[in-house]
């Protein structure tokens, strides 16, 4: 059975039998996909009758849609109230998004690897999210500016994700779980690393980026001239 308090610091007396049975969908989805969970595994699993989660949720299909707004609202809760409150960097909540981070990602990873319809406007959501947050992370001085915020947002997240969905080969080339806690530590590490320290040396940035910025004028010459 899967342990539903492993995603939150609260303990299952703390819970309502609503966040109690939504937390076990988020744990049991990802592991055994959407025809072989059934809402009795769900119901076992939060400690609850059958007949709760579909008073609560009104079908299965209703609560695989609460799992994947509970995940982007998630999201944006912890992560805009600790930017606009200057706790982001903080070690203890940074401890917590890694203690609540492990279910929450691996659901992230399969819902977006499904190919539901529902996935796009999972993405679609969170690359909202990405570009709200970024916007406030610049008005507390945290990140620079960009001349274009939903390109930024888009790339970034994607960037963010691709462990996500790549989970499998991620997992063999690092020889560890990057769903598990050590895994999801290492990962984000590194993440900091290239985010903060930068991948490039100055001159070689700056190389690149007349490389880059060169490149994209030719291919609009070219594009306008063939059209």
């Amino acid at each position: 059975m899967l342990n539903v308090r492993s995603a939150n610091s609260l303990s299952a007396s703390d819970m309502t039998a609503e966040a109690r049975i939504r937390q076990a969908a988020v744990e049991r989805f990802p592991v055994d996909g959407i025809e072989g969970t059934t809402v009795r595994a769900i119901a076992a699993d939060a400690g609850v009758s059958p007949a709760l989660v579909l008073h609560h949720f009104g079908s299965k299909q209703g609560l695989l849609d609460a799992c994947d707004h509970y995940v982007v609202e998630l999201v944006r809760t912890t992560k805009t109230r600790a930017i606009a409150d200057g706790t982001a960097t903080d070690a203890g909540f940074i401890a917590s998004m890694y203690r609540m981070a492990p279910p929450i990602v691996r659901y992230l990873g399969w819902s977006l690897s499904r190919g539901a319809p529902a996935t796009s406007r999972l993405f679609d959501e969170l690359v909202q999210e990405s570009e709200r947050l970024l916007a406030v992370a610049e008005e507390q001085g945290m990140v620079r500016s960009s001349p274009d915020p939903h390109g930024r947002a888009v790339v970034l997240l994607t960037m963010q994700l691709g462990f996500v969905v790549l989970h499998e080969h991620v997992s063999r080339a690092l020889g560890m779980d990057p769903f598990g806690l050590d895994g999801l530590m290492r990962i984000t590490e590194r993440e900091m690393e290239v985010f903060t320290g930068g991948l490039f040396t100055p001159e070689a940035a700056r190389v690149a980026s007349q490389g880059v910025e060169a490149a994209s004028q030719l291919m609009r010459k070219e594009t306008a001239d063939g059209g």
